[in-house]
């Protein structure tokens, strides 16, 4: 992980977010102590069928017993 003071964080900010956007890492110190970390974002996919497959696998396909979600939602509501 790269690292830079404050003072280069505000001037050379610009240059330290396409350094995160290639994917590294950057730490901000302050009086020697690491203050802020700018990292990548997490990926904006999420693999739903391979969390749908472990859910049925662990409960199977019928409904869960107990008070549906929309009706616990829709209380909240009220």
């Amino acid at each position: 992980m790269k690292t830079v003071t404050l003072g280069q964080a505000k001037t050379k900010l610009q240059t330290l977010l396409r350094l995160v956007a290639a994917g590294e890492e950057v730490g901000i110190v302050e009086n020697r102590r690491l203050v802020a970390r700018l990292v990548p974002p997490l990926p904006d996919t999420v693999e739903w069928g391979e969390t749908f497959a472990k859910l049925e696998a662990i409960w199977g396909k019928e409904p869960l017993p107990g008070v549906p979600g929309s009706e616990i939602v829709s209380q909240g509501r009220r």
